[in-house]
């Protein structure tokens, strides 16, 4: 049984830089949950259980579960969060469909349409194989055209907090865990993944800088706008949705681009009261020696070698010994059934030693529970963790 006000008391330590009780294990799960869901193949224990249940049985620290039902509608779901209210003469038309004209495969597309008086733009997006999670196939900004319609939705846009969200959490979770709150991606983030693609975004920076950066100065006032909706909320910290990758962002691109960003809306945050971090879950070797100019309190998902390209020492140089705090750092890769045991367990020693001795580390996977895991190397990791907590705390 998890001790909740310990546990609780222990979080807030590490986000406030003072020594928790313990090391926290607070790993992700809910792909896993969704996608077994989806495919029958949930673990007879757990059939008709709540996510929230199963990390009870598993002596593991909630996460992702701020909300009810299965599916949460996406990778950053599963948090408290807020609703985007659209203008008055902004419409907004979703519809779903099996195959596409264009497309030879079929499959199941969302198609959404922006339509406004300065003309209309859309975008398609695949579901995954299970249905849990999506990419997308057709961005929203094509051409010139579509962006000066982005822009109008933009200015126009205004948030809500969704309090019946919350208090459905607050009721379920909120002496155990702390609520946080997800912003949307930083805008050379969104363009590159959500809103334009890489090639895309990289070729109008350099034909169109000043169409690009003023388009990025909407997409930063948008972002303010959802620190101001979260200010006067109990949420406790704003996480940025990143998905950092160097390929993705080049150390020239992230020195331009997201250090300005981070200085001008992290002392916002700040602030608001709040803690601010961010999702960095791909290869960062490059760009892990810059996180200390961005004014972040904390990363999640950075994942050590073998899976991603960093190794513990490198992440304490660059997060801990800066000041900042790191959720997760067991690669995903040692739950996968086929990888021995013992690597996993040696692994977990190897993490608390270097980093959860410092006090500034939230044990988690990076960057998530794969659906194919074994799921009792949950359990495993959480007896790991508590044994590791006797003799050090």
């Amino acid at each position: 049984m998890i001790d909740r006000e310990v546990t609780l008391k222990s979080l807030i330590a590490v986000l406030e830089g003072k020594k928790p009780e313990r090391v926290v294990w607070q790993p992700r799960l809910k792909h896993w949950y969704d996608v077994n869901n989806v495919r029958n193949t949930v673990p007879e224990r757990y059939q008709g259980k709540y996510l929230d249940e199963i990390y009870e049985d598993l002596k593991a620290t909630p996460r992702q579960v701020w909300q009810g039902g299965i599916f949460g509608g996406g990778e950053f779901a599963g948090y408290p969060g807020i609703v985007a209210k659209e203008g008055e003469d902004v419409d907004v038309w979703v519809k779903q469909t099996k195959g596409l004209y264009y497309m030879t495969a079929p499959g199941d597309y969302i198609i959404t349409k922006y339509v406004t008086p300065v003309g209309e733009m859309s975008s398609v997006l695949k579901r995954t194989e299970y249905g849990t999670s999506r990419y997308p196939v057709e961005f929203f900004l094509k051409d010139r055209e579509s962006i000066k319609v982005y822009k109008y939705v933009l200015e126009r846009r205004t948030y809500q907090f969704d309090w019946q969200r919350y208090r459905w959490g607050e009721k379920r979770f909120g002496d155990l865990i702390y609520p946080r709150g997800s912003l949307s991606k930083e805008p050379l983030m969104r363009l590159t993944i959500e809103l334009m693609g890489v090639e895309r975004t990289v070729k109008w920076l350099w034909k169109y800088p000043k169409e690009m950066e003023d388009l990025m100065e909407l997409m930063t006032q948008d972002i303010e706008k959802q620190i101001e909706c979260y200010a006067k909320t109990p949420v406790v910290e704003l996480c940025f949705g990143s998905n950092m990758h160097q390929d993705l962002c080049s150390p020239r691109l992230f020195k331009k681009y997201l250090i300005p960003f981070y200085e001008r809306v992290i002392p916002k945050i700040h602030k608001a009261g709040k803690y601010a971090t961010a999702h960095w879950d791909g290869y960062v070797e490059k760009l892990l020696p810059l996180v200390k100019e961005t004014g972040l309190d904390g990363l999640e998902c950075v994942t050590p070698k073998p899976q991603g390209d960093v190794t513990l020492e490198e992440m304490k140089r660059h997060i801990i010994d800066e000041g900042m705090f790191l959720r997760d750092g067991i690669p995903a890769v040692l739950f996968l059934p086929w990888t021995p045991i013992e690597k996993l367990k040696e692994f977990t020693f190897k993490v608390l030693d270097t980093l959860g001795s410092t006090g500034r580390l939230i044990l988690g996977i990076s960057d998530l529970l794969p659906a194919n895991a074994d799921i009792e190397r949950v359990r495993l990791v959480g007896k790991l963790v508590e044994e590791w907590n006797e003799k050090n705390f």
